[in-house]
Order: C-alpha cells, then structure tokens, then sequence
C-alpha cells in the first residue's frame, strides 16, 4: 500500500492567501458553489453543490490522500481565514509518484486579483520540496484564458492541445497541458494586489 501524502505543517502562507487542510468550518460556503456558474462550468463543482456534496468531496480526498493519491487543500484569506477556493496535487498516474497534477478554483469576490498565482506558487513549490515532484502539470480548456495566464505568470510551458481529452457534459473537451520542472518556477511579483475577502463560512 502507498504510503499516505503529507499535509503542509504548519500551513502555506505567503502572509496574503493561506493554504490549509479542509475543515468543518468551510462546509457553509462550500456547499455555496454549485450557485456560481464559473466555478460549475470549469470544475467538477456541480451545480447542485450542497453542503452534504461538501462535506462528503472533503472526507473522499482525506482518504485518498491517505492511499498517497491527493492532497486537496482550502484557499483561505490570511487575515480572516474567509474561503476563497480550493486547490490540489495529485498523481494522475499511480505508477509514476513524481509526477503531479494541480487543479485550482476561486470564489467570484477572489478572482482577478492574483489569488490564484499566490496559491498555485505555494502549492507547486511546496510539491517540489515537500513531495518530491519532478514534473506538474496542470490541464485548462482553451476558453478558459484566465487559467492558463495563472500557469504562464509561473513559468509553466504550454506542451499541446490534448482533443478531446476529457468527457464533460454528455460529450468530449478539448485540454491545453501545461508542465513546469524543478527549477523553472517563476517569482511571484511582489507588487500584487492584496486579496479582497471572499465567502465566509
């Protein structure tokens, strides 16, 4: 049996967004986001998200992070611990653990103010030195701009177009693939805006 994942101890913080482990307190708004229609259309949020859907997807990725498969983890404001998403690594092939895959998402009240690039730097440096990843990947639909300039911002390349890699409402997507190796990380600019709070639970 694979060994489980680590949870970051203490949490990731770049004193602005904190990156945490999942709890009881972040049920309430969670089960919020089947009402936002971003969240819905580029994740796996459904639209008929509650807070029993909420409760359940947080005690699903506890357990397969202790099989060694994910770490899923809250975005939270630093300040306030208000939630403003979600983000996670995990092995999209169980044979191969040094490789990784990031997926991440924002309340509406976060977005466009550089919560994303702080989370996912924390979260892919941190898979680099903690995990002992050598290649993270992460996969955006091609009209789903604002996703890749996160990936961009951070130093990730852009390898191809994946056609029609992933089923999605009764047909099939396409999926840009973005990749970064130990070492290529990107700074994150120092003169980004501070976080607006989002959703509290």
């Amino acid at each position: 049996m694979r060994a489980a994942l680590p949870l970051p101890t203490p949490p990731l913080s770049d004193g602005v967004v904190v990156l945490r482990a999942w709890s009881e307190r972040d049920v309430c708004a969670a089960g919020r986001w089947g009402s936002d229609a971003e969240i819905v259309r580029w994740s796996g949020v459904p639209g008929h998200q509650s807070e029993q859907l909420a409760r359940a997807y947080m005690a699903e990725t506890e357990v397969a992070r202790r099989a060694g498969l994910i770490v899923a983890l809250a975005i939270a404001d630093a300040d306030n611990d208000a939630l403003l998403g979600a983000c996670d690594v995990r092995r999209p092939d169980p044979t191969d653990p040094a490789i990784g895959e990031l997926g991440y998402l924002l309340v509406a009240a976060a977005r466009g103010r550089g919560v994303a690039t702080r989370a996912v730097w924390l979260l892919t440096d941190w898979s680099f030195r903690a995990l002992g990843m050598q290649r993270l990947q992460a996969l955006v639909h091609p009209e789903n701009p604002a996703s890749a300039r996160v990936l961009q911002r951070l130093g990730f390349t852009r390898e191809g177009l994946l056609r029609r890699y992933r089923a999605a409402g009764g047909a099939r997507e396409d999926r840009m693939i973005y990749s970064l190796l130990p070492g290529e990380l990107a700074a994150v600019a120092a003169d980004m805006p501070p976080v607006k709070p989002g959703e509290r639970s």
